[in-house]
């Protein structure tokens, strides 16, 4: 019937189905780690435009290595409570509107650092708050900069030839009086004038001397890690300069605050320091595919050494 054309004419068209949400693809290696570690992150989303990290009070820009992919470098600090926490990531499209904050699980295990007493034969009184200003000044608060990508693509290799003298994170008491700040780096006892090399490639960032920490380089790696070498006799490395794994630096020495020749190592990712021991081996943050050498490049490289050292061979 005609009323019955009419009702079918009106009905209403089915609602289009909703697009699919796509998932924020977000992983930390290591996912275990000790305070004063770092991690590397890898976030993807196709629509992403900008990705950052946060962990305790701080914020970290990841770095965009393909269309909708980011990488980058983050640290636990040394005195960030230990036990599980949630590590927050925030996913961004062009005009800057969140697609997405995702937690990721990260297990931060306490430092286990015993205490170290030196002995510097004053009063134990703390230094001048103005010194520990200039050395925070250049060791950290200058060198935090995202410079460009990774320029290691692997495990880095020890500076120094010695024994360890001090271990990164440490408490320490100075001529009995307990100190509240540990230690921020990795020492290597050695002789006067022994070799310091470069453990991964780099540019020299700084060079010169301060009071506590005497002389000093100080190389950026890229993806805003940086390391420090410190209490040096000599500098052999001009600011700007572009090093390889391997390269002298200068000598170890007993400059600044210090009870004899050693390398003070330090490791700092955008303005916190972390364990120089991790970047050693296979507990280093992973880089992504995108930074790896190719199996030509690895061949290449192995060629190269192997023809450099018939040379030396050659040369004896």
């Amino acid at each position: 019937s005609e009323p019955e054309a009419q009702a079918v004419a009106v009905e209403p068209e089915p609602e289009p189905e909703p697009e699919p949400v796509i998932p924020i693809e977000a992983a930390l290696t290591p996912d275990i780690l000790t305070q004063g570690e770092a991690f590397s992150v890898i976030v993807e989303h196709p629509a992403a435009a900008a990705a950052s990290v946060s962990v305790a009070d701080r914020s970290w820009a990841l770095t965009q290595i393909a269309p909708g992919r980011f990488w980058g470098v983050a640290a636990v600090p040394r005195d960030w409570p230990s036990g599980a926490v949630d590590v927050l990531i925030l996913v961004q499209d062009a005009d800057g509107s969140a697609l997405g904050l995702v937690t990721r699980p990260l297990l931060v295990l306490a430092s286990t650092a015993p205490l170290e007493a030196i002995v510097l034969g004053g009063t134990g009184e703390p230094a001048d708050p103005a010194l520990v200003a200039e050395d925070v000044a250049v060791r950290f608060a200058q060198h935090v900069a995202v410079t460009g990508p990774p320029r290691w693509t692997g495990a880095w290799r020890l500076p120094a030839a010695g024994e360890v003298s001090g271990v990164f994170g440490a408490p320490r008491s100075y001529d009995g009086v307990l100190s509240d700040q540990w230690h921020h780096g990795h020492d290597i006892a050695a002789n006067q004038g022994d070799p310091i090399v470069a453990p991964a490639a780099g540019t020299v960032a700084w060079a010169g001397t301060i009071l506590l920490h005497g002389t000093g380089v100080i190389l950026d790696h890229g993806a805003g890690v940086y390391s420090g070498y410190w209490h040096m006799s000599l500098i052999a490395v001009n600011v700007g300069a572009e090093v390889a794994a391997g390269d002298w630096l200068g000598n170890i020495g007993n400059t600044g605050l210090s009870t004899g020749p050693h390398l003070h190592w330090e490791v700092i990712v955008q303005g916190v320091d972390v364990d120089p021991v991790q970047w050693l081996g296979s507990d280093q943050p992973p880089l992504p595919p995108e930074f790896l050498p190719t199996e030509a490049e690895v061949e290449e490289a192995a060629e190269a050494a192997g023809a450099a050292e018939a040379v030396d061979t050659l040369a004896e």
